[in-house]
Parts: C-alpha cells; structure tokens; sequence
C-alpha cells in the first residue's frame, strides 16, 4: 500500500513538472507566493532530487525572465513585489542552490527603502504590508552595505507597530507577531521583547482552525498543512504527528480542477514542493516562505 502510494506521488511530481514546463516562463507574476520566483524554489530542489542539472538551468531561465519584469516602481509587497522575491533569492542562497558572486537583491533596496519610509502604508500584515517589507530587510541585515538601510528601516516598523498596536486587526495579529518572534532574536533589536509581551497580553495568539489564525492563506491542502507547521514553529505547539499524517494523506492531484495556478501557494509549484516533502527529499522549512 505504502509503496504503490510513494509510486502515485512520483507519477504527480512528473506531471506537475511537465505542466511548470510548459508554463513557467510564461507566468505573469514574478512574485514568490504566486509566480516565477516560487516556480524556481521548486525546480532547484527537484533538480537536487533527480540529480539533474538541467532543473537548475530551467530555473535560472525563470530567474532571468523574472527580473526582466522588475523596475524601479515595481510592486514592493511580499505576495507578488520585491519584498519576497528577495526572500526567495535569499532563501535559495542559504540553502546552497545559487552561488553568487554579486549582491542580487541590491538593486532591490532603494525601493525598499521607499515602501517603507516613505510610501503610504496599506497595513501590517506579511502579503501586503509592512510585516512583509520587515521580512526582506531582516534577510539584508547579512550584507555589509544594506546592513545600515536594513536596521533603520526595521526600527522604523518596530515603531509604527507599537505606535499603532490597539488599531491591528485580528487578521494582521499574527503577522505581526511573528515578525517580531523573529526580529527579536537579532542584536539590536532587544525591544521587541516588550512589545511581544504586550501583544501575548492582549491578543488570543494560540492555535486554532479558525479563519482569524494565518488568515493570508487560503483553505487548500496546502494552506492547512503550511498553517499547522507555522504554528509548530512559532507557538511551540507539538503538532507533528497531525501534519505527518496530513502528508500522507494528501489528496490526488486532479489536472482537470486544481490547482488554479502556478506558485507556491495554490499553485503547481507549492503541489510539487508538497510532495517532494512526503518523498522525505526536502525539509519542511520551506513552508515558512508563505
């Protein structure tokens, strides 16, 4: 049973390939969570799953169409923008897939830079607000040259957040509290503590199946299993057994009704990521992307 199960994920991760082939380029959003920069994310660890470097190369073409796309008033959000591309690209260094010589992401920072010092700002949610824009910064803090940058541009969200913490909507809670979950780690930023206590004391922050709990997700297979490892990370709830058995049990990919696109979340690329970690050939940490 077991093995004809692992054979059924192998015939899925093929199909989801070919179809990722065929698309990928042609992507419209350049972004991580729906576009061609979480298409790349899943051909670099498909290409060290099959040891074939031609995955690789396919998701350097991606790579290259994908900054064709930006500019210099490009989008700056973490769903679609700059700010999880950057993300993404960060990611793929860390994890040993690009090995650069150059700065990638610098051309980034300038309007990065404005999106949150300047720009109007829409909320503090990850997908569409300043939590997402924290994010890129926290990976720029690595670098010498936008290490500066990074750290004024992080106090000044840490501000905006305590300033305006009893206005934060439940649906932006959680964002916001993981930023500084993980903000609060990095020297320098020691007064994260205080407001970390502040939204323990007054906001309800503790699992739920609940719509109000990572609300930026969507009700997909996907989505929950993401949800259910987040939480494990973050609120050091012990959920493994539940998201092992969500992993085992994921449903059979239908290429007649789903997914609707090509990225991360809903998409082909977030199904093939999916089941390369049943395959045990990729950890899970990838989740945290979304």
């Amino acid at each position: 049973m077991q093995g004809n199960y692992l054979r059924n994920i192998e015939r899925e991760l093929q199909q989801i390939v070919n179809m990722l082939l065929l698309n990928g380029t042609l992507t419209e959003c350049p972004g991580l969570v729906h576009g061609k920069m979480g298409i790349t994310v899943f051909f670099f660890h498909y290409a060290k799953y099959t040891g074939d470097n031609l995955f690789a190369d396919y998701a350097m073409d991606v790579i290259s169409e994908m900054l064709n796309q930006i500019h210099v008033n490009s989008p700056a959000d973490y769903e679609k923008g700059i700010a999880g591309i950057g993300i993404g690209i960060d990611y793929l260094i860390r994890n040993n897939f690009l090995d650069v010589d150059d700065d990638i992401c610098e051309d980034f920072d300038q309007r990065m830079v404005r999106a949150v010092m300047y720009d109007p700002w829409q909320d503090f949610s990850q997908y569409s607000g300043l939590t997402g824009s924290g994010r890129y910064w926290i990976t720029r803090l690595r670098y010498q040259e936008p290490s500066k940058q990074a750290r004024e541009c992080l106090l000044r969200i840490i501000t905006l957040i305590n300033d305006n913490l009893p206005e934060i909507s439940i649906t932006e809670q959680t964002d916001v509290f993981c930023f500084l979950h993980d903000l609060h780690r990095i020297s320098g930023f020691e007064s994260c503590v205080g407001i970390l206590e502040k939204c323990q004391g007054k906001w309800d922050l503790q699992f739920s199946d609940s719509s109000r709990s990572f609300s930026r997700l969507s009700n997909s297979t996907i989505s929950n299993i993401i949800r259910t490892y987040q939480y494990s990370w973050y609120f050091n709830t012990l959920l493994r057994d539940k998201i092992d058995i969500a992993l085992k049990n994921i449903p059979t990919l239908n290429l007649e009704e789903t997914p609707t696109g090509m990225g991360l979340l809903t998409g082909y690329a977030g199904e093939g990521m999916l089941r390369l970690t049943v395959l045990n050939k990729t950890h899970k940490s990838w989740m945290l992307l979304l």
